[in-house]
């Protein structure tokens, strides 16, 4: 409900509620008025279209401001509604902006991992950005304003972490979705995202096989460490899948009995890196997942029950030193898997789908290895025509079978 009357102190000041929100508008000037709410609160309030919309703003309250001092602030206030900013949205923008200042970079990274890591991104994922967070974020951060943080911290944080390139990258990019994030959420200004437009670091990325002679002593190693209580039967067991699959890390170590099929001999993983995955067993494989002790759910179990592995990778640092194998990693056993098939004359298009590659540029590093194998063929092919061509009998040439490699068995 409305009224028109010219607003005095004394009128405000005798206005009395009705059981009704009203609002008595000023006469001298338009657009300025009082509400008076059922319980009796006076609020002075500017009124106006912004944008073809109806805006009301609080310029304040009686009797803490005058009336006079109301119509002012209102009438400055109208102006810049009539001018077509939203008092209001910039009221908004204030207090978002003070909120900003307010919470620090560790009170946000942790609503960040509670509001959006972990109920959105994978098992490994949620673990590396944790630990990230934890370990760079927080300690370099944890106590400095949300919206105070720029793009000269950053770069300073990545030229600290030059002598590891692809760890130095991986940490920008997980502080640049941090701050994504924060925008989104109004505590930064849109695209002021400090790690974005940093130069990376060249990774160089280098691919490793292994030959059959440190497959055979990478087995040896695994299971004397088994045997000498260095690691556990089950990270035992998950090295060897490693081996004789060609699964990620993450993915033997989600592997659940009950994603087994030994009569069909695969995996079936509901889940992984690029999504639902079937995992082929070969009989040695086989034979592996039969010698693991089952504890709980999980095929390669960790501490407690129902729990998996946590870092096979550590479990392989230990192998990886009893076997004299110094520059190889973990993930390095899936490209010896890869490099296997590729010499033994399987197909890039078969490589990638024992793999999981959803991508057929992902399988394309192996090509060089295929190309190897065709060379050899054409080589084999050459001297038996050649053979055939020089020789006095020429229906004496014999075939010769091509050489396949031979994976040792673990």
């Amino acid at each position: 409900m409305e009224s028109k009357v010219r607003l005095t102190e004394d009128l405000v000041e005798n206005l009395q509620p009705d059981g009704r929100d009203v609002i008595h508008q000023d006469s001298l000037a338009p657009g300025f008025g009082v509400r008076v709410t059922p319980l009796g609160t006076k609020i002075f309030v500017a009124r106006a279209r912004v944008n073809g919309k109806p805006v009301r703003v609080t310029v304040g309250r009686y009797p803490a401001m005058s009336v006079a001092d109301a119509r002012k602030e209102a009438r400055a206030t109208l102006e810049a509604m009539r001018a077509g900013k939203d008092p209001a949205a910039d009221k908004r923008a204030r207090a978002k902006a003070a909120a900003a200042k307010a919470l620090t970079v560790e009170q946000f990274a942790d609503r960040w991992l509670e509001e959006y890591v972990r109920p959105k991104l994978k098992a490994l994922t949620i673990r590396d950005y944790e630990k990230i967070v934890e370990d760079v974020v927080k300690k370099r951060f944890g106590t400095r304003a949300i919206g105070e943080i720029e793009k000269a911290d950053m770069t300073a944080l990545h030229a600290d972490m030059a002598k590891t390139p692809r760890r130095a990258n991986y940490v920008l990019a997980v502080i640049r979705s941090l701050m994504t994030y924060a925008e989104e959420m109004g505590l930064r200004p849109t695209n002021s995202n400090p790690a974005k437009k940093i130069k990376l670091y060249r990774e160089n990325a280098k691919e490793r096989y292994l030959d059959e002679k440190e497959i055979g002593r990478a087995a040896d190693a695994i299971t004397k460490c088994e045997d000498d209580g260095t690691i556990g039967p089950h990270a035992a067991a998950g090295l060897r899948l490693a081996l004789l699959t060609g699964a990620r890390s993450g993915e033997v170590t989600a592997i659940e009995w009950d994603h087994v099929n030994f009569s069909r001999r695969w995996i079936r993983l509901p889940d992984s890196k690029t999504g639902a995955k079937t995992i082929h067993l070969s009989p040695a494989a086989v034979q592996v997942l039969r010698s693991i002790p089952r504890i709980g759910k999980f095929v390669i179990a960790g501490a407690e029950k129902d729990t998996p592995y946590a870092r096979l990778g550590n479990a392989w640092l230990k192998v990886r030193k009893a076997a004299d194998l110094g520059d190889v990693r973990l993930h390095d056993l899936r490209h010896t898997f890869a490099s296997v098939a590729a010499a033994s004359g399987m197909s890039l298009p078969m490589i990638g789908r024992l793999l999981g590659h959803k991508v057929p540029a992902t399988t394309a590093r192996y090509a060089h290895l295929a190309q190897d194998v065709a060379a050899e063929a054409n080589d084999t092919i050459g001297a038996v025509i050649g053979s055939a061509m020089t020789s006095k009998n020429k229906g004496s040439a014999k075939v010769i079978a091509l050489k396949r490699a031979k994976r040792a068995p673990l």
